[in-house]
């Protein structure tokens, strides 16, 4: 079994890479040197992924996701077992507010979050913002999630190395993050000032499973000129009503 795993392990790499990263096809060696695997390695797992239908090579022995890659992704997204719960909640919000809003899960694993649906301010709805993922320490949908954290996972998230500054606003500094941290959970939601994305606001509230646990969070961003200290309030009101909401109708999806 074990012997198996590698083999496995190294296609899913290169898949997740293609799925991540990649815009258009590939020869081997521009996928080899991107992932910083060795050729033969990085051509097996495209062999493989070849062989199960997940990508296609052209003429010119170049790689790229296949239709059947993309025919997944869109059939396992209806699964969710909370998506039909947030598209409402982010509409919500956007529409309450007027801004941009949406709605980011939590992988407690990864100790991050990747925003999986999202609904601009002109009601354009963008169903999963690409997957990336995302800190959770830059930005108000990370602190939203960070400061509910139990304090054994808060230690290991402000402990790593992986902590960077994704703009000159960015905390990275533990201690610094710690007040934070106890100011979000004294408020119930974090803002922000161009700490993932510079001009950029964000508001932003945990969303809980009924048990407890944590979901992800809700947040609604707009550019900095065209917030003032007065829509704090009412903003976060409506992401707190919004996330409360969210809650109950996972337990009782016919709750409002």
């Amino acid at each position: 079994m074990g012997e198996l795993r590698r083999p496995f392990s190294k296609a899913i790499a290169v898949l997740r890479w293609l799925v991540d990263t990649a815009h258009g096809s590939y020869g081997v060696r521009e996928i080899s040197a991107a992932m910083g695997a060795p050729v033969t390695t990085t051509h097996r797992a495209l062999c493989a992924l070849l062989q199960e239908g997940l990508v296609e090579k052209d003429e010119a022995n170049r790689y790229a996701l296949s239709l059947e890659a993309y025919r997944l992704g869109l059939a396992l997204a209806p699964k969710s077992p909370w998506r039909e719960v947030c598209l409402p909640m982010v509409r919500r919000a956007a529409r309450e507010t007027g801004e941009t809003s949406a709605f980011s899960i939590l992988d407690p694993v990864r100790l991050q979050r990747f925003t999986a649906a999202r609904m601009e301010s002109d009601h354009a709805v963008t169903v999963v913002d690409r997957g990336h993922w995302k800190p959770l320490h830059a930005g108000a949908s990370g602190l939203a999630l960070l400061a509910f954290l139990d304090e054994a996972t808060q230690a290991e998230v402000l402990a790593s190395r992986d902590m960077a500054r994704e703009t000159s606003q960015t905390i990275i500094d533990p201690l610094e993050l710690r007040d934070s941290i106890a100011t979000v959970r004294t408020k119930g939601y974090a803002i922000t000032r161009g700490q993932r994305i510079s001009g950029v606001v964000g508001i932003a509230a945990p969303v809980f499973y009924p048990d407890g646990r944590l979901l992800g969070s809700m947040y609604v961003s707009l550019p900095e000129q065209r917030f003032d200290e007065h829509r704090e309030e009412p903003i976060s009101t409506v992401l707190l009503a919004c996330c409360s909401a969210f809650t109950r109708q996972l337990s009782n999806p016919l709750a409002s």
